[in-house]
């Protein structure tokens, strides 16, 4: 009798010791788990599970350096085929003179506004297909954006950016072949005191500040 007694105090006293650690040890509904802040539960290495990570802020990738061709090719919409090889090959930044020149500094709702016109140059070599288009305005695919992926400069779709000192006025061309290059100038509307960090090219694929920052991007850097 007095073995089974012990043996069911045995019993009790196990059951009581599950119940209490189920329960938080008795500490109230604040504590903790035993494992320690900022370390994971698999031994305590600091490394944070992922449901506790926070949210990173998107980064941009290398960015390209003017001249240099970006790695894959494209299909923009405007030209009804063909793909194409991208370099961006220089910026000229322009005048507050070539700026009001073209009608930025109006008042006026939704008109364009900014004290620096940035002139884009971008070269296009068509390397496979066959545009339907032989004169698209390949240039509306360009994007000016900071760091943080915002764009802080656009293109006027009033004013072509054909000013003195400005963007040439391109030849008409009747047609594409394979291996042709075409350097093409575009103008940006930007201010002085925000210019743009990356040059990117703007894909219909493209809908999120991280599509931006993944894709090739050329440094945005003037002469």
């Amino acid at each position: 009798m007095h073995r089974r007694s012990k043996a069911l105090f045995g019993v009790l006293a196990t059951v009581l010791g599950i119940t209490l650690t189920a329960c938080g040890g008795g500490g109230g509904g604040g504590e903790k788990s035993g494992v320690p802040e900022g370390s994971s539960a698999k031994g305590g290495t600091g490394q944070e599970s992922p449901s506790a990570r926070p949210s990173r802020k998107p980064e941009w990738g290398p960015a390209l350096a003017m001249g240099r061709p970006a790695p894959k090719l494209y299909e923009p919409q405007n030209t009804e085929g063909g793909k194409f090889e991208v370099t961006a090959t220089k910026i000229v930044k322009g005048t507050a003179a070539q700026a009001k020149y073209m009608y930025w500094d109006q008042t006026r709702p939704g008109e364009l506004k900014g004290n620096t016109p940035y002139f884009v140059y971008i070269t296009y070599t068509l390397k496979e297909g066959k545009p339907q288009v032989a004169n698209p305005d390949l240039g509306a695919h360009a994007a000016a954006l900071d760091m943080n992926g915002v764009k802080v400069a656009e293109r006027p779709t009033i004013h072509s950016g054909f000013v003195e000192g400005g963007c040439e006025v391109p030849p008409v061309y009747m047609s594409w072949d394979i291996g042709e290059k075409r350097t093409l100038c575009t103008v940006f509307a930007g201010d002085e005191s925000n210019p743009p960090a990356r040059l990117a090219w703007d894909t219909t694929d493209m809908t999120t500040v991280e599509d931006y920052m993944k894709a090739a991007s050329w440094a945005w850097t003037v002469q």
